[in-house]
């Protein structure tokens, strides 16, 4: 598949998945960034990572460049990962793909009190299978404290029996 003047690098197509398609390219100077079903290709150590859709906690475009922000789970607690950013000389339709994977992975979210502020408990679809994935993520200002911590764990196995993980 072409992708406007891109072709997919050669290497990069020898990491996908069984039935992984492509969907966008663009380019940041020398290196390739690619959108799949399954995820965000992003250039990494000589090559690419794949990180899936609901693994990404943010993603920005402007025309500073495009950023995004992995979290990582930690027992079901999301903590942001320091953004990623790159200056797509190309950009294509990767933004575009980027947000409607990346909001589509959300299933339902809410909003809950923690002490020293809220956190949102978020079910998202993960790429490649069925049913809903709860985790937990505090917002913006309010600080991590086991007291916080132990609020989200209460609910998350609150959720953890609702009908959501199956479909």
């Amino acid at each position: 598949m072409q992708f406007g003047r891109v072709k997919p690098p050669a290497e990069l197509r020898k990491l996908l998945a069984g039935g992984e398609r492509l969907l966008a390219l663009a380019e940041d100077g020398p290196a390739t960034i690619a959108a799949s079903q399954l995820g965000l290709w992003l250039p990494a150590d000589g090559g690419w990572r794949r990180i899936g859709w609901d693994d990404i906690v943010k993603a920005t475009w402007s025309e500073a460049g495009f950023e995004v922000i992995e979290g990582r789970d930690e027992g079901g607690i999301v903590l942001d990962q320091p953004p990623l950013r790159y200056r797509l000389t190309e950009p294509r339709n990767l933004p575009a793909v980027v947000r409607q994977r990346v909001e589509h992975s959300i299933g339902r979210w809410e909003q809950v009190r923690v002490l020293g502020g809220t956190a949102r408990l978020v079910a998202r679809r993960r790429p490649g299978r069925d049913g809903l994935r709860w985790t937990a993520r505090l917002d913006a200002g309010t600080p991590d404290s086991a007291a916080a911590r132990e609020v989200l764990a209460d609910q998350l196995a609150r959720l953890g029996d609702s009908e959501l993980l199956n479909g």
